[in-house]
């Protein structure tokens, strides 16, 4: 199966689709694309614990309307949660997370990191969650030593989809300026075993369009097909609740190709 691990393809209710229309033609198009599962994943950033109730119950009543199309992939529900402070402080965090597991995709801060950033990641790991970094290639500009400090966590990583793809093939407001850093970027991680799982991030159908037959493609060529196999497998575990161990990840060097 072919899992899409990161999508704003639920409407109404972030900057993603904006009406179940658009929802159901991004969707549509990624199973065009061979994804047979796809994770929504909407933002959230929490300040109070009113945000995260009124999330709950928005995302889950838009949810189960989208879900009655059974011409539609499989729809798993989750967010795109940003570590905004101590979320442990706030309550219902078990339906922020991956559908029935303790798996949470967590979006790491775009401010710079402090010792109190890795601190807040722990205090979530203690309470038994297991983060997904949320696209990591976009924390370049982050301290090293902060970037190591957080994988020293035992966390899993999501990349996007259309990071492994040229140029010419990007989506995205601005992707296009750092194209080479987040090529070096993707293959430093991948030589190291920090790519786990990998999302679109797709919020439409124009600028951020679903782009993972072309991406899986892509990375067949340079990493091969085992690399697609352990991705794909790594996210099913993933929805089953199985834990991953890091003795279990694999690096991948980029091969050679025309």
């Amino acid at each position: 199966m072919i899992y899409d691990f990161h999508s704003h393809a639920l409407f109404g209710i972030d900057d993603g689709a904006k009406d179940i229309e658009m929802s159901k033609k991004m969707l549509l198009t990624s199973k065009e694309m061979g994804v047979d599962c796809v994770v929504l994943t909407p933002h959230l950033h929490p300040s109070s614990q009113e945000d995260i109730d009124t999330f709950i119950e928005k995302r889950d009543t838009l949810y189960n309307e989208l879900a009655k199309d059974s011409s539609l992939p499989k729809l798993v529900k989750a967010c795109e949660l940003q570590l905004t402070c101590d979320l442990t402080k706030f309550s219902g965090l078990d339906k922020l997370c991956i559908d029935n597991t303790k798996y949470i995709l967590l979006e790491m801060p775009y401010t710079p990191w402090s010792d109190r950033t890795i601190e807040n990641a722990y205090r979530l790991t203690l309470k038994g969650y297991i983060p997904i970094i949320a696209h990591d290639e976009r924390n370049i500009p982050q301290n090293p030593e902060l970037r190591n400090a957080l994988y020293d966590l035992n966390v899993l990583i999501q990349v996007n989809a259309s990071s492994f793809l040229p140029a010419s093939h990007r989506r995205g407001k601005g992707l296009s300026v750092v194209t080479a850093s987040y090529k070096r970027e993707i293959e430093r991680m991948m030589k190291l075993g920090l790519v786990h799982v990998i999302g679109t991030d797709m919020h439409n159908m124009t600028t951020r369009k679903p782009c993972m037959d072309e991406a899986l493609k892509r990375i067949q060529q340079c990493y091969g097909s085992e690399c697609v196999d352990y991705m794909m497998n790594n996210a099913e575990r993933i929805l089953a609740g199985e834990t991953l161990s890091y003795r279990d990840f694999k690096s991948f060097k980029r091969k050679l190709f025309r």
